[in-house]
């Protein structure tokens, strides 16, 4: 049987590995996005070269890099924190990830379009993984809930 401390260290990993995933999926799918907005031409320019896309794909770099850097944090406290510490800084990090996934991976399918949602586009793949990975031990909301319990005694 493993004690409430281990079993909070694992969860933090199980945690933190989600949120590492997530990232992965964003930065997937922000790099088919940019690539796609290089090569696609309307009106005899590249998308890419339009500022709406270009706003578009760098709040969505913005996000992940945010993500990226909650997600480090969160596998450095597995090792070097506390359990409980460890378990507040990766349900930061999945809580940050899991809604910034979410508007990195529908801006993706936003800049491809309509072809972003068919078969041919790996667009929607991407968006698909980051609502699975989200709800993996719970979404971005029982992971607030969570950080409530710990620093203001809130009840979850």
């Amino acid at each position: 049987a493993l004690s409430a401390d281990a079993l909070d260290g694992w969860y933090a990993l199980g945690v933190a590995l989600t949120a590492a995933d997530l990232v992965g999926a964003m930065e997937g799918a922000l790099e088919l996005a940019v690539e796609y907005a290089k090569e696609r031409r309307q009106y005899g320019a590249p998308i890419g070269s339009y500022q709406a896309v270009q706003h578009l794909l760098a709040e969505a770099k913005t996000l992940t890099e945010g993500a990226h850097s909650a997600m480090i944090h969160a596998a450095w406290a597995v090792d070097a924190l506390s359990p409980t510490e460890a378990r507040q800084a990766a349900a930061v990090a999945k809580a940050y990830a899991a809604r910034a996934a979410r508007t990195v991976c529908e801006t993706c399918i936003q800049v491809h379009g309509g072809i972003g949602n068919t078969w041919e586009c790996m667009a929607h793949v991407f968006l698909r993984r980051t609502l699975l990975a989200t709800d993996l031990f719970g979404g971005d909301g029982a992971q607030l809930a969570l950080l409530a319990a710990h620093r203001w005694g809130a009840t979850l």
